[in-house]
């Protein structure tokens, strides 16, 4: 009889310190900057669909002169997510677009210059409501031009509420 006694006893504290477990609230939504070659450049607003994500990045800067246009959506995917720290991979893609008008000898010279860029590979974000996210891969740059493949890294902080 004892030993029932202390089966049950044991089963109900174990029941209890389970139901005292916090679980933490899964935020869906993070803004910030970001600076990446093959996810894009400038302010930048992630949304979760618990596991997947979606990633959209824009930089448009427009004077008389000068026109500065940076654009990224990437797809995320969490490998694993732990309360300071989510390990996850992405593919991004990045349209970059630069023009200005100069005079030289009297005339106006406009140039333009525009990159298409992709890439993949794994990501670190650290930080639980602010966090630090650390991008690696392979990119593809130009892909329109005169193409070329070589490493990539991707930097951004965010606010995740």
């Amino acid at each position: 009889m004892k030993k029932i006694i202390i089966i049950g006893v044991f089963a109900l504290l174990a029941h209890t310190m389970m139901g005292q477990q916090e679980n933490q609230p899964f935020l869906k939504n993070e803004v910030g900057i970001h600076a990446g070659f093959t996810t894009g450049t400038g302010l930048s607003y992630r949304y979760w669909f618990g596991r997947a994500g979606v990633q959209v990045t824009a930089l448009p800067i427009k004077t008389d002169s000068f026109t500065l246009m940076s654009g990224g959506i990437s797809f995320l995917y969490t490998f694993r997510e732990m309360e300071y720290m989510r390990f996850y991979g992405y593919v991004g893609n990045h349209f970059w677009k630069h023009s200005k008008e100069t005079e030289e000898n009297g005339v106006t010279v406009k140039h333009d210059d525009s990159k298409y860029n992709i890439g993949f590979g794994p990501a670190l974000a650290i930080g639980k409501t602010l966090r630090f996210n650390v991008m690696a891969g392979y990119g593809v740059y130009d892909v329109s031009g005169e193409t070329s493949v070589f490493p990539t890294a991707e930097i951004g902080l965010y606010y995740n509420f």
